[in-house]
């Protein structure tokens, strides 16, 4: 099942790509209110068939974090195999929410439950 294909433009948030972010931001960790505050307003551009997408923030305050991917969700898709949504910071700025399956199959059901692993963290459950 194809989630997303790649666009040129920016646009506002889809459903799933507002609860992603709002689950990726959830938890705590050091700059997570600066990136609360640069997601609050920001514009999305799908650049794979698998869902990822480009962030452009309006607010470029950065966030003080001390890895690129601060923190992802992981869950299984139907087949068992693991979807991966992490969330890349670049100079303290959000840039992109990558996604990826552990296997070269697309993404047959995407997961409503997911693990949420804190860089540095160890790895907890998310609604």
């Amino acid at each position: 099942m194809l989630i997303g294909t790649p666009t040129d433009h920016f646009r506002e948030l889809n459903g799933r790509e507002r609860g992603l972010l709002k689950q990726l931001t959830q938890p705590d960790f050091i700059g997570v209110a600066q990136i609360r505050e640069q997601i609050g307003a920001c514009k999305a551009r799908t650049i794979d068939a698998q869902g990822s997408f480009e962030l452009r923030v309006e607010n470029r305050t950065p966030a003080r974090v001390f890895f690129r991917v601060p923190v992802e969700l992981e869950a299984k898709d139907r087949d068992g195999v693991p979807i991966h949504v992490l969330l890349h910071v670049v100079d303290g700025v959000a840039r992109e929410i990558e996604v990826y399956k552990d296997a070269p199959t697309p993404i047959a059901t995407w997961p409503s439950c997911w693990d949420v692993v804190v860089s540095g963290q160890t790895k907890r459950r998310a609604a």
